[in-house]
Formats: C-alpha cells, sequence, structure tokens
C-alpha cells in the first residue's frame, strides 16, 4: 500500500511535539498519578502510530489475508486518530492561550477551554466509532414528475449504496438488519450504487446469502463503484484485477441482482414503462472514467429513466440539461462520514470536493440524490451521519 512519506513525517513531528509539552507538564507537577498518565500519553501514542505504520507498509501474500488485514489497519488508523486529534485541538488552544499580549485571565481561560475540548472531540469520536456505524436511518423522499407515466405514480425506490463490506470483517449482523429494515419498506425495486466492497470481491463472499434475501417486487439492481474494480489491490496484475471484477459480478448475480453495466432494463406496468438505467463508474479527475450514458440509454427515447451512477460528479458533468435523464442516484462521497449539524443546517468537509454530496439536489425537473451510505472507508467511524437507507416515492405531477 502507497505511503505519503511527507505528510506522514509532518504528523510525527506535530504528534511528539505536543506529547513533550503534555508529558512535560505532567511529570513537573511531581503527583505520581500526573506521571504515571504522562508515561501512558507516550506509550498510546508511540504504540498506535508504530501499528500504523507497520500495517500500511505490510501487504498480505494472498487475497484471503487481505480482508482481516485491511479492517486490523482501519481499526489501527481510527485508534490513531483517537489519540491524535483531540490533542491537536488542545494543542490550538493552549497556543493561543500562550500568545503575550492578551490578558492574563483570557490566556488561562484559553488553555481550560482547550483541556475541555479535547476531552469532548474524544468522547464524540468514541462514540462514532462504536455506537452510530450500527444505526440506521431512513430517509423518504417524494418527487414529483409532470413526464413519470400514470401506472408508476406512488411507485417506491429503495436506493443504497456504499456497503463496503470488508468494514465488517465477515461479521454479518449488522448488513442482516439493513437487509430486515429494506424488505419492511416493502419497494418496488431496489437500487445499489456502487462500492459493495474496499479493495477484493473476497470481502463480499460471507453476505452473498444475505444480499439474496433483499426483495422487491420489480428486483434489485445494482452498479459497480470506484472501489469495486480492484484497482486499488497494487499486489494483484491486471489480470488478477479483471477476475476479482469478474467474481464480484458474479457474486451479486447469485444473489438475484440485476447489474447495470453502461446498460439498462425496462420495469413494465400495462402499457407503461420507465428505465432503469445504470452507468459503470464516472470518476472525476484524476481518476478513469468508465460510465457512458449515451451507450446505456440507446434505444430509450421518450422513456422516463431512473439513473444509477456512483460517483454524483457525472450528475453536473454529463447529465445536467438532457431532458431524458429525469433522476439520478449516486453515492460515493460517506460524506467524508462526518456531518456537523446545527440550527437546521448540515456542513460536511466532503463539500469541499463535492458541491453535492449528500440529500437532494434539483435543477429543474432533473433531480440528483446522494445516499451517504451504508459502510465505511478507511477508519470506521461515523460522526453526525448514520448510515443511509434511503425511500424515495415517484409521484406524477398533477
Amino acid at each position: 500500500m502507497r505511503i505519503f512519506w511527507l505528510p506522514f513525517v509532518v504528523v510525527i513531528l506535530l504528534v511528539f511535539f505536543l506529547d513533550w509539552i503534555i508529558s512535560s507538564k505532567l511529570w513537573k507537577t511531581g503527583k505520581r498519578y500526573a506521571r504515571v498518565l504522562s508515561v501512558l500519553n507516550v506509550v498510546a501514542t508511540v504504540g498506535t502510530m508504530a501499528t500504523v505504520f507497520v500495517m500500511l507498509g505490510t501487504q498480505p501474500t494472498s487475497k484471503s489475508l487481505f480482508v482481516g488485514h485491511m479492517a486490523t489497519t482501519a481499526r489501527a488508523l481510527l485508534a490513531f486518530m483517537l489519540v491524535l486529534i483531540p490533542k491537536l485541538l488542545w494543542g490550538v488552544f493552549y497556543g493561543l492561550g500562550c500568545i503575550k499580549w492578551l490578558r492574563d485571565d483570557f490566556k488561562t481561560m484559553l488553555k481550560s477551554a482547550g483541556m475541555g475540548v479535547g476531552i469532548i472531540t474524544f468522547i464524540v469520536m468514541l462514540l462514532g466509532s462504536v455506537s452510530t456505524p450500527y444505526k440506521v436511518a431512513v430517509t423518504r423522499v417524494d418527487l414529483d414528475y409532470s413526464a413519470l407515466p400514470a401506472a408508476f405514480d406512488g411507485y417506491r425506490i429503495v436506493h443504497i449504496s456504499d456497503a463496503h463490506l470488508g468494514a465488517y470483517a465477515g461479521d454479518t449482523s449488522f448488513f442482516a438488519r439493513c437487509v430486515d429494515s429494506i424488505n419492511s419498506l416493502n419497494p418496488d425495486a431496489v437500487c445499489f450504487t456502487g462500492d459493495l466492497v474496499s479493495m477484493t470481491a473476497e470481502e463480499a463472499k460471507p453476505f452473498v446469502g444475505l444480499m439474496s434475501r433483499i426483495k422487491a417486487r420489480d428486483g434489485v439492481y445494482s452498479i459497480l463503484g470506484n472501489h469495486d474494480y480492484a484497482e486499488y489491490m497494487r499486489m494483484l496484475t491486471d489480470e488478477e484485477k479483471e477476475a476479482d471484477v469478474k467474481e464480484l459480478c458474479a457474486m451479486q448475480n447469485r444473489a438475484g441482482w440485476t447489474l447495470l453495466d453502461n446498460s439498462s432494463t425496462l420495469v413494465k406496468r400495462g402499457s407503461d414503462s420507465i428505465a432503469i438505467v445504470g452507468t459503470a463508474n464516472y470518476g472525476d479527475p484524476p481518476f478513469p472514467v468508465y460510465g457512458d450514458y449515451g451507450v446505456a440509454t440507446q434505444g430509450l427515447k421518450g422513456v422516463f429513466k431512473v439513473h444509477l451512477q456512483h460517483n454524483p460528479y457525472m450528475w453536473r458533468k454529463v447529465l445536467v440539461g438532457k431532458e431524458e435523464a429525469p433522476l439520478t442516484l449516486s453515492g460515493h462521497t460517506h460524506a467524508m462520514q462526518f456531518v456537523f449539524n446545527m440550527f437546521g443546517q448540515r456542513w460536511s468537509p466532503a463539500s469541499w470536493r463535492y458541491p453535492e454530496w449528500g440529500g437532494l439536489y434539483s435543477e429543474g425537473e432533473q433531480k440528483l440524490y446522494v445516499n451517504t451510505g451504508l459502510g465505511m472507508a478507511g477508519p470506521p467511524f461515523r460522526i453526525g451521519i448514520l448510515p443511509e437507507i434511503t425511500l424515495i416515492t415517484l409521484h406524477r405531477k398533477k
């Protein structure tokens, strides 16, 4: 796995600088418990940092070993973040409290506030790793279209995305609860918008039986996301990566899912029909572009389309302005697994890269819904954003 050395070295130096300040102050108190804390502080930093370094610097010799290795690496990275981020925030406040021209009482307040912010941050991050990722939120969205065929008024689509099954290291209990939640919504169709796995098809093997339990009147439709192409498995040759993708596609087929890869299918109600269109992943720069909306929609002129595309980048880049692309369903962003909610407003660092990062977006009658995902990529935490199942109900505009 590739390591970006310069940021890694900068982080190491910053962490040790903060630890030197913290530990020296604790040690100077002369109290036994404070000196024990100073030692534990250094041990926690060195231990988590060394674990991350070793895990990132090693590569399993086979795909079967990679799932456990990936899950362990993610947890080690989370532990390191739990040690690092509260200290960084404390360091910011402590640094502000050292500015000479500030009043002494204000300096004291800043330093005390830094301690409180650090403790609160640690608690929020801990809850975001042990509780939030295993609760599911069902979001209900009603969409009105004048072009929707009358027979599809009230059509129910369950939209899910970004399962990243490898994050659970073979534990199927959470995904089983997701399946039960999906089925309880009595959908007409279930649409999965990519990233079933994080690195390799091996992650999905324990889950195929559960995948086959997802039921909908008109079936389950899926596409591939950027993680589903085995592109992050640098140990594999191009031929092995291609075989891995075929294996993942075969698992979805065995589960009864209809995989749409720059292709489409018609859903009929009497003489009326709509098309479910799936395009391969459309990467934003510098990632590769596989999706081709023109190929996927051949022969569908005048048909109402529900378009599945993993990356919401494609919506504004390709689809906005096309009258025959009324609804696009995407995922990919995860809202970076962090959302700040206050006074009815939502913000995520994902907005720095993706203008459409979570929820519903509209341009005239064209709409995009970005599902923020079921699973996790990277450190296993979610803060301010629960795993999401979206129930979209289509209505014919009167």
